[in-house]
């Protein structure tokens, strides 16, 4: 039955067990270490690894136990009511990750051992039973000696203590290498955050660049389209010296009734092309004496040889969209000519100068977040805006997780997009939006969150158009607030307003309320009542209302930016994690309770 306690605990309980049984073996064998020598030398020993052990526990905890007071308490007192903290277990799981159960069963191995050694030391009984009143241990001992032929061998007892020796440096081996491992994601994350840094101001600038782009060069002769809407997905990345974008058109038609819409899924990459054309000319090696002259290829009127190929197996000639009379007809086509091509083919490109050059380069492909997942047509149910989705449960119930990994999105999308035409200054759950079609995997769907505006070309001049897909990304945002001015926002305590309402679309996410930004002491009331998610997600959520990181208010500045990436978004990876524990790990965190038998 002991066993199989042993068997479901914790590593924080059985620690406790360990400690407590080991500090029982020492005691007994401590009033008889002046009976032999033999009993010394094993009472030194086993005392030497008691105290390792009792060091190594000190440290495994800190993985678990972020208070060092705490646990000098724990490790003092046995009948303290933290060896059954089940935070403080689940922790220790998270952070020792797939070193956890081997570490726990070393922990069981050392308190069977000690079992034992404790079996084995039935002969200290016997001399305690056998005392006399006033007689010393030693003198007890050597006079019943004979008559119980008392044999205490220190030979029998090497082999448990070499076990214990070895438990003890394979649980240092453990966690010492769990803590390497975990330094070493820690070192990643910085390096991530650093590079980050650059990565957010590159994204930032190439989507702002991207939407110039669309708005000065977008042309539709096509009387059938009513409006055309452009949705860039939150998942942009920078992976190389290109930013890598994807962004879907839709292109809606005129109806009495709600219609449904083309879609065009497109992947972007943009470059700087002038920062690339300075670093390949300093790279560039001097030219030979002599070269032969290169025969120039000639050109058609829209097309011009690409400075950065579309293919990296070849060199194509690329579109420049610029000089394209019906930019929505030629994508169009084109997309459908080889959407069904396995290879990404580049339909165009154009460029853009204004204090940088960039050039973006429009792939077709229906692989990524469409593949087997979204037709080409999206009737209005299937977009959805973020707000909808949290308020009206019907069609779409996201787990807890799937809401941390929300709020996780939204963060990033802050740090890429804020101060760009993608992002307004004022926004909420109402501009964010995804596509999600019957019987669609939610998560696959949610791969889909983007920001998304309305392209209006001269050309086409509508009447009374359907609005369905319109209205999800034209919500006004709060008139109040927009228009506030710079020292009302800072009397409510305002100091960035895009951070303001990344904290109050936090609260949503949790709440699944509608809450306006602009009501800001509504606001501060919900944020002070505490968060079912936990204290680390109130914290952050406080720190995005009050812009409280320690870097003012500037969010365009370097400190800033890597202070929310490692407050907020750390912060919410760490929770998904912990959340995202299997069954079999959540029944085993359930069983860790510390049985009574062995606080006794």
């Amino acid at each position: 039955m002991a066993e199989l306690a042993l068997g479901v605990l914790g590593i924080v309980p059985l620690v406790g067990v360990a400690i407590k049984s080991y500090k029982t073996l020492t005691s007994k064998l401590r009033a008889f270490r002046h009976c032999s020598s033999t009993v010394h030398r094993v009472y030194k020993k086993l005392r030497v690894q008691r105290r390792i052990f009792k060091n190594e526990c000190h440290l495994l905890l800190r993985h678990g136990v972020d208070d060092e007071a705490a646990i000098r308490d724990l490790m003092s007192d046995f009948d303290h009511r933290g060896w059954n903290n089940q935070d403080w277990e689940k922790h220790l799981r998270v952070s020792l990750k797939e070193n956890y159960d081997e570490c726990a069963e070393h922990v069981r191995d050392i308190i069977e051992t000690i079992r034992r050694l404790e079996a084995e030391f039935c002969c200290f009984q016997a001399v305690e039973a056998k005392q006399q009143k006033g007689e010393r241990l030693k003198d007890a001992w050597k006079r019943l000696e004979d008559g119980l032929r008392i044999s205490f061998k220190g030979g029998s007892y090497e082999a448990e203590i070499a076990d214990l020796r070895t438990a003890n440096n394979d649980l240092i081996s453990l966690r010492d290498q769990s803590q390497q491992l975990q330094q070493t994601h820690k070192d990643r994350a910085v390096k991530r955050s650093a590079s980050g840094q650059l990565e957010w101001a590159d994204i930032q600038r190439a989507s702002k660049a991207l939407h110039d782009a669309l708005v000065n060069v977008w042309s539709c002769s096509q009387a059938s389209h009513a409006r055309h809407l452009m949705a860039l997905f939150l998942e942009a990345e920078k992976p190389d010296e290109n930013v890598r974008m994807t962004m879907a058109i839709l292109c809606q038609e005129h109806g009495p009734s709600p219609s449904q819409a083309d879609l065009i899924p497109l992947q972007v990459k943009s470059r700087n092309i002038q920062r690339t054309s300075n670093l390949r000319s300093s790279m560039r090696p001097s030219p030979p004496e002599k070269q032969r002259p290169q025969k120039r290829t000639k050109m058609g009127r829209f097309y011009q040889d690409s400075a950065v190929p579309c293919s990296p197996q070849k060199q194509i000639q690329s579109l420049d969209l610029r000089f394209v009379e019906d930019i929505c007809f030629e994508l169009t086509t084109q997309h459908n000519e080889k959407k069904t091509e396995v290879m990404p083919n580049c339909l165009g490109y154009i460029d853009t100068q204004s204090k940088e050059t960039h050039r973006h380069q429009f792939f077709s492909s229906m692989v990524g977040f469409f593949q087997n997942t979204h037709s080409s047509v999206i009737a209005p149910g299937d977009l959805i805006s973020m707000d909808t989705a949290l308020y009206d449960t019907t069609n779409v119930s996201l787990s807890t997780v799937e809401k941390l990994s929300l709020a996780k999105s939204l963060v990033s999308a802050v740090l890429k997009f804020h101060a760009t035409p993608w992002l307004r200054e004022v926004w909420g759950l109402q501009d964010v939006s995804f596509f999600h079609q019957d019987g669609e995997d939610l998560a696959q769907s949610l791969r889909t969150l983007h920001l998304g505006i309305e392209l209006n070309p001269k050309e086409v001049q509508t009447t009374s158009p359907d609005s369905s897909m319109r209205d999800i990304w034209m919500t006004p945002s709060s008139n109040r607030l927009s228009h506030a001015s710079e020292a009302d926002r800072l009397l409510c305590g305002i100091d960035n307003i895009a951070l303001h309402c990344l904290g109050v679309a936090l609260l949503q996410i949790e709440r699944l309320e509608k809450i306006e930004p602009d009501d800001v002491l509504g606001v501060r009331k919900l944020a002070r009542s505490g968060s079912t998610f936990g204290p680390r997600y109130h914290e952050i959520t406080q720190k995005c209302l009050r812009c409280d990181f320690g870097y003012r208010a500037d969010l365009g500045k370097v400190q800033l930016q890597n202070a929310v990436y490692e407050s907020i978004v750390v912060s919410l990876e760490s929770m998904i994690t912990c959340l995202s524990l299997g069954d079999d790990d959540v029944r085993r965190q359930q069983a860790t309770s510390y049985p009574d038998e062995y606080l006794q």
